[in-house]
Formats: C-alpha cells, structure tokens, sequence
C-alpha cells in the first residue's frame, strides 16, 4: 500500500541526558533490539533487481525510500523508491504572498459548513505521536451548527494537535501563495470544549518554519477568551497579532496550530476570522447545499469456494447484506483446482446459479471478481480473455434471474517489483491495454465492468512528480475512460482535512462526473499493520540501511536499527534521514468500531453527493466487516 502521510511534528520539548545517563539507555536500547531481531537474518530485508530501477551499480545508489510494515509475525521490509540521489523540490525564486479582498473589517477564513478547505485553499490536519492519539474532522454539535471537531487523548512522551494551512499544501513550493496579514489587527475563532477546562497552545508558522514543520507559540488558548479558560459554552477568542512574536514574517504566514498540552478532551471551533478591530461581528454567511440519496453499497467477498459449500452460510451473507443495505456484492470467481492463474472458472454451477438467483431475490446484484498484480502484464492477458468468455458463456446459457450483473477486476499493477521502477509506463500501457480488451469481449453483453484502483493514480508524490503518469495524464484518468465503473480503495478513516476520504477521492469524482461514469468509494476493516515509512540519504551514520550485493544484479537491503552492527562485507549503507510512523487506525477502521465507520460515511456522503458520479460505498471485505458489526452488538448486549 502506498502512503502519502503528511505528519506534521510541531513538538518544541527536547529531552535532555547526562552522560552516564545516556550511556546507560543506549545500552538498553541495544539490548531491546538484539532480543528483538536476534540475528542478522531476523532484520526486516528485501532483495530486489536493480535492473528493475535503471541502476547499473549499487554504489550509485543515493536515496532509498522504504516501509517497515509491523506484522504480527514479524517486521517486513517494502521498496517505494530507489534512486541515484534524492529529488530536490525546487525553492522559490521570490516568495508570493496575498491580502485577501474583504468587506468592511473582517475577512471570515473558515466557517467550516462541510466545506474541506477554507478560503485561502488551505487544508487542515491532526498530529500526534505515540502514545498520544487524536482525531479531527467536522461535524455539527447537538446544538449548533457545524464546526471543526478535535479529540485529543495527550500522554507523554507523545504530543497531539492539529493545524490549518493558510496556502495549498498541494501546489509546489514555488507556486505556492501564503498570507499577508498586516493589514488586519486580530485572529478571532469561536471554541468551546466538551467538559470546559481543555488546555491548548496556539502556535503560528510562517513559510521558513513551515518548511521545518515546525511552529512558534503565541500564547495559552485561554488567554485569549474573555473568561480566561475554555468553557462547555461557545466563546470568541481574539489574539492580537502583535503578540506573534518577531521572528514570524506576518506578511508569509502559512499555518495556524493547536497543541494539546496535557490529558484528555474533546473541542469544537468555528468561524475563525481576520478583523482590523476587536469585537466587531462576524456574520456565518448562509450556504444551501445539494443533497441527493444515495442508493447503492458494495461489498467484497472473497472465500466463494467455502460460501458455495455451506447453505447455511449463505443466508447469513444475505441476511448480513440486507442488515447493512449492501446492494452489490463482487463475488471472486474460484479457478480450477483452485490455481490463481488459468482462465478456467471451477464451480458446481448448479450452486452458483442458486447463490446468484438467492441474491437477486433480494435485489442485490452479483459482480463476478477477479484479480492479480500479474494480470497486468502482457504475457497473462489470455488467462483472463478466456475467464471474460467463460463467464459471458455463462452468462448466456443461464436464465436472467442467475446471471452475473458484473464484471470486476482488482489487479492493482503496483504491487509488481517492476512497476516503481522504469518498467512503470511500459506496465501501466500494458494494463489498459488488458482494461480495453475486456471491454470489447463484453460489449453488447448487459455485463457492466468495473475496476479497483488507489486513490493515488492521479496524485504526486513527496517531491511533486506525478506516481502514475501517461502522456501528461494520470492513468486514473485513463481507467476512467476506459470501463464502466471504479472502485476507489480510499482506505482513510476519517472524512475531512488533508489526508480524508474527500481530498483523495476528489479527482476521480471531477473527472468521472464529466464522462458519465460511476465511482464507489472503498473502506477498509482488514486489520492491517502499523508502517514506518523511511528515507536513507548517503551517509555512516545508524540507524541506516545496509545493500549487499546477491547473484547478477540482484541486491539485498536490510534495514540494521541503532545499536546494532552486523558485518562490515555490505557494499554500501545509507543512513536513515526520516522517519514517519503510519498507524493502521489511520488506514482501516478494524481498530475502531462500526459507529465510526457510520459516521465518516455519513459525514462524507454529504460532500460527495455534490458529485453526479458517486454512486455510493463499498466495503471491504465481508469477513472483516462481519467481525465489526459482531463488536458492535456485544457491546450493545
């Protein structure tokens, strides 16, 4: 899975050691990990062919990209990148900025009614780091209108907050616009917390501190309220901005953050604004959205051979189904002899004519599904022709009511070791090429073929180059075109911000909204692994990653943590630059309950409606989706 977090660590505290004392944790930490890896063998290692990334010799290597994924059987090692050196983004020639136009005293920056950015195109974002946690997102308090929602939970040593840009974090560095505020006199925002009594920080950062990912403080949040601490009760706060202290430029100011300072709570914020005076009124324009019902929700199924074994399991499918408002199921197709490759569908077709007719009795429609990363290449394309035809011969030979609605492929060409690397246009050329082939063996057939894709097939990566790219267009666009539906995996467990479901989603909604085609959104409730997702630049310094050479040009790279050193025979070790923690709970709501999952969806909904081409949810999978309902009614009992 490739992730594009953007964690923002505004944490100031450092921690200081004596000598001895630090000395004395070293050890342990050594001690922790040698118990832990207990070998050379035991590091989380990948071999890979350095064909694969245009580089002749491992000593050219300069920048590698990689994910710890935190199994439970083990740490494992994923490539994202590796290159001769790192990309470096380019630095604006000369700063912009913007007073934004505004009517009388006030310009009201965000009044948060569903809207995921605010009036400069800034996004907002939560932060947090081990064992703190926190959650943001908007939604409307029992009594109120909407707002920006924050819970924190702040433990120590960790740290939990959130930020609001003041410029689109989407644009490159040199095209980026941030915000002259000298003409107006005070930041003004409406806060109350749930139980009164929360403490945050309000900290500022202009565009050099915002390249460092770092803020400087302002003050306590309640000094800046009339009644000197947060209130169960809305307040308006107004800060100064000659309090900000001088070594923030006023006239680039990028991003607004609040830091939890200690415990638990729950705040909400609202029409944050910039006045030329205090206490003047800041009016919540009115805003009437569209609002359509959405009727359709999918869901995938995966163990068809064990379901078309048991009736009994079934009617508990179909019955969960109609419990959950599914409306369209994608079904794996079991091959012979349950290889994964052959084009040759196996089943009893007396039962699956049964299974099919049992879910159209309900009014659920019945995708057929298929998938794997190998399908993408050229030389496996027959395989699937020859399960396209197999299925419309069945199809064909069955009366209406036991026929397939669809056909839905999930082959998500990425995950190949080829496709990083310079093989990716050639293999992305060669996946449309399958994509277009199944559309013409299922022309005139009623069978309507959709296909699952990552949100990431039309965004940039971390240095602003597009990840997947076809003659100027993203290859999402080109899927698009190409089938009848998709199925985005925006697997994201929250709605809004920078990193929700809407803003990865968006693209694809825009794009498939102008050529008449459908979108499902997909959720995910596998439990997946917490990440580290690291960089290694040139260097000797641990923690790093060590490359030795294997047989022709294979390479093996193996990830060797601070405190331990394993043979001086590597050809070459970089040393690690960044470090970034991805928690599966920002990924899969396996962690979190069925009543959040309803609500992200609900909350999302509202926004995404706005777009013809949205068509409803699909969850996956059955079996994870099960066990988070079954969570749901023990508590409930």
């Amino acid at each position: 899975m490739y992730n594009t977090t953007m964690l923002k660590n505004h944490l100031s505290t450092k921690i200081r050691y004596t000598a001895r004392g630090m000395g004395f944790w070293v050890f342990i930490n050594a001690l922790l990990i040698c118990n832990l890896y207990g070998s050379e063998q035991a590091l989380p290692s990948r071999k890979i062919n350095l064909v694969h990334w245009g580089i002749e010799d491992p000593s050219e290597i300069g920048y590698i990209s990689v994910g710890i994924l935190h199994k439970q059987t083990g740490d494992e090692l994923i490539v994202y990148d590796i290159r001769k050196d790192k990309p470096r983004v380019s630095e604006p020639v000369a700063l912009k900025n913007q007073i934004p136009s505004f009517i009388g005293d006030v310009y009201l920056l965000d009044d948060f009614q569903g809207e995921n950015t605010n009036r400069l195109r800034g996004y907002f974002g939560n932060f947090y780091g081990s064992p703190s946690e926190s959650h943001i997102t908007i939604e409307k308090p029992p009594d109120d209108l909407s707002a920006l929602y924050f819970s924190y939970n702040q433990k120590r040593p960790g740290f939990a907050g959130f930020w609001i840009h003041l410029f689109d974090f989407k644009k490159p560095l040199s095209q980026r616009v941030f915000l002259d505020s000298t003409p107006f006199s005070f930041f003004t925002f409406n806060i109350k917390g749930e139980a009164g009594g929360e403490q945050l920080a309000l900290q500022v950062a202009d565009y050099f501190w915002e390249k460092r990912e770092d803020s400087v403080k302002v003050g306590d949040i309640e000094s800046f309220l009339p009644s000197g601490r947060i209130k169960k009760f809305w307040q308006r706060g107004w800060v100064p901005l000659e309090s900000i202290p001088n070594r923030i430029d006023r006239k680039y100011l990028a991003s607004l953050v609040f830091q939890a300072q200690s415990g638990r709570g729950k705040i909400w914020i609202s029409d944050i604004a910039l006045t030329r005076q205090k206490n003047v009124p800041i009016v919540r324009p009115h805003r009437k959205k569209f609002y359509r019902s959405v009727e359709q929700k999918g869901m995938w199924v995966w163990n068809t051979r064990a379901l078309l074994a048991d009736r009994e399991k079934q009617d508990q499918i179909v019955q969960f189904c109609l419990e959950n408002a599914i409306t369209d199921i994608f079904l794996q197709l079991p091959m012979a002899g349950g290889a994964k490759i052959n084009g040759i569908i196996s089943w009893d077709e007396e039962k699956v004519r049964f299974l099919i007719s049992l879910f159209h009795s309900k009014k659920i429609r019945v995708h057929a599904l298929d998938g794997d990363p190998r399908f993408a290449l050229r030389e496996w394309h027959h395989y699937v022709i020859e399960t396209v035809r197999s299925l419309v011969r069945f199809n064909r030979s069955v009366s209406s009511k036991e026929r397939f609605d669809g056909l839905r492929y999930d082959i998500e060409p990425y995950l190949l070791p080829e496709f990083p690397g310079i093989y990716k246009n050639e293999i992305m050329n060669q996946y449309l090429d399958l994509l277009r082939r199944i559309m013409e063996e299922t022309r005139h057939t009623g069978i309507e073929v959709g296909v699952d894709i990552p949100f990431w097939f039309d965004e940039n990566n971390l240095f602003y180059e597009p990840v997947a790219e076809l003659e100027g267009r993203p290859l999402a666009e080109w899927i698009i075109d190409i089938v009848d539906n998709i199925g985005i995996m925006d697997y994201r467990t929250q709605a809004f911000g920078a990193d929700g479901i809407l803003v990865h989603a968006k693209g694809e909604l825009q794009y498939a909204s102008k050529k008449g085609k459908k979108v499902f959104i997909g959720l995910e409730t596998l439990d997946l692994p917490d990440e580290t997702i690291i960089e290694f630049e040139k260097g000797n310094d641990p923690p790093g990653i060590q490359i030795r050479k294997s047989e022709g040009t294979s390479i093996t790279l193996r990830y060797i943590p601070a405190g331990i050193s394993f043979g001086k025979d590597s050809t070459l070790y970089l040393s690690q630059k960044k470090k970034t923690f991805v928690s599966s709970k920002k990924l899969s709501f396996a962690k979190k309950s069925a009543e959040d999952l309803e609500r992200v969806m609900e909350s999302a909904k509202a926004e995404l409606v706005q777009f013809p081409s949205f068509v409803g949810f699909a969850i996956h999978y059955f079996e994870s989706y099960q066990r988070l309902r079954a969570k749901r009614k023990r508590i409930v009992n």
